[in-house]
């Protein structure tokens, strides 16, 4: 790598000196990067939850392999995590990663919609047949496996996935042409360093990935998918609903609609975006943003790059979204409390999702206008965040209550139940907390989840008596 000194203060630099209007976007990168590499870590645990619960059931298998590759996916940007050393090996290990993405979304268009066989509106039936839900874990990753495999072969990787480049700028390179190391047989492209009178832009060094038309349409293809997938959940919680004694599949039906809801509409809106970008002003060399500003101007690099941004954090959003709602799914009556911990975590996850992006938009704004934007930015929405963290961690905890209403095993059912019978007047007498105590001993709650279930049933108490 370019030899960009201690590597705490070249992060910080680089975040410092985010700019969307003047291409300066590798701090966003470095965001993104380690963002992503947390919600790989999120979703593989709660895929490992999932399995755990019930490794033979089909479903858990099923939800399993989609959440691990929908990890695999969202750490798309890993390799700008860090400025590695560029090669021709870390190239070519980052094109074979590039390969196993690929793979990944080829799996995820066939398991979108394939997951209606768990919960299938009458129409579709048949895909409720145990021979082909059963196998469906197993199968479809093997197609996805031929399909990439026989892709690969015919056009090699650059031409399936794209070229891949390592760019590379050293001290007091400022406005002169980047070091540009290409995989392979990857198109050539252009780089550079920054403006001449930007100093605070080198040294640095980055990857850029390329793109190809297989590519292309592997990546607007898992939106349609998803798309048909929130049609078929949503006529099989319809119908599920209107079954007596299935009300709970037609809550975890729900629960998939609202994960393939938010990535057909959230993640479809940023592709169709970036589809336009590309369709009025053609592929961007985003290792060249310097010479886009020169002949397009930096409004449109500005709407781009924050199009192109927003759809690699809408991966990860809508990523995050579909791990929590397909774990509230499969799990909400099988583990103790574990609806009550996604709320949580959902909701923490949001809080700092909208305040990392209100602070980097009002730097951007600010910026234009005020010396020192990063400051004032932090000021105007740290200072609002902070004073009125409460009231919107409340109203973020509704909406997660939405998302994923309380749901209860069925030994909290059973304590519920002994509750409901010891509050029919509307007071615990000792004998009748004895007796409780006992039940939630035998049934395994500890106080703190008793506590939970108490004071959950005495609010809808107390909205019915309302």
């Amino acid at each position: 790598m370019a030899d960009v000194g201690p590597i705490l203060p070249y992060y910080l630099r680089n975040i410092r000196n985010i700019s969307f209007s003047e291409g300066n976007v590798l701090g966003v990168n470095y965001i993104y990067g380690f963002l992503s590499i947390i919600t790989f870590i999120v979703l593989v645990a709660l895929a490992f939850l999932i399995i755990r619960a019930r490794p033979k059931n089909p479903e858990n298998r099923f939800m399993f392999v989609l959440l691990l590759a929908e990890a695999y996916r969202v750490v798309a940007n890993w390799y700008n995590a860090y400025p590695f050393e560029g090669s021709q090996g870390f190239l070519h290990v980052l094109s074979s990663y590039r390969v196993g993405w690929y793979f990944c979304s080829i799996m995820c268009i066939m398991m979108y919609i394939s997951a209606v066989s768990f919960y299938p509106p009458k129409k579709l039936e048949f895909m409720a047949q145990p021979k082909i839900k059963n196998n469906l874990w197993w199968f479809l990753p093997a197609v996805a496996a031929i399909i990439i495999t026989a892709l690969v072969s015919a056009n090699g990787i650059v031409g399936t996935v794209g070229g891949a480049y390592y760019i590379e700028c050293e001290a007091g390179s400022e406005g002169q042409p980047a070091t540009v190391i290409s995989y392979a047989d990857s198109p050539p492209i252009t780089s550079t360093c920054g403006a001449e009178d930007d100093t605070t832009y080198v040294p640095n060094s980055f990857f850029v990935p390329g793109s190809s038309d297989i590519g292309k349409l592997l990546l607007i293809t898992p939106v349609f998918s998803a798309t048909i997938a929130m049609l078929f959940m949503r006529a099989g919680w319809k119908r599920l609903s209107q079954e007596p004694g299935r009300e709970n599949e037609a809550i975890e039906a729900r629960s998939l609609f609202l994960g393939f809801a938010g990535k057909a509409i959230i993640k479809g809106t940023m592709v169709f975006c970036i589809v336009f970008m590309v369709i009025r002003f053609g592929d961007f060399n985003l290792a060249d943003v310097t010479t886009i500003i020169e002949t397009e101007g930096e409004r449109v690099v500005f709407t781009y790059l924050v199009l192109f941004y927003g759809f690699l954090f809408s991966i990860l959003l809508t990523g995050m979204l579909e791990g929590f709602m397909f774990t509230y799914a499969i799990l909400k009556n099988e583990i103790l409390g574990i609806d009550e911990q996604l709320r949580k975590t959902f909701s923490a996850a949001i809080f700092a999702t909208v305040g990392g992006i209100a602070l980097l938009l009002t730097s951007e704004i600010i910026e234009g206008f005020v010396p020192g934007g990063g400051l004032v930015a932090g000021v105007v929405v740290g200072a609002p965040l902070v004073i009125l963290r409460r009231p919107i961690f409340g109203a973020i905890q509704n909406f997660s209550s939405v998302l994923m209403p309380e749901a209860f095993t069925a030994a909290e059912k059973s304590y519920l139940e002994a509750y409901e019978i010891a509050m029919e007047d509307r007071v615990i007498t000792d004998e009748e907390r004895k007796f409780l105590r006992l039940q939630a001993k035998t049934l395994g709650l500890d106080e703190a989840r008793v506590g939970h279930l108490e004071a959950w049933y005495d609010r809808q108490l107390s909205s019915e008596e309302e």
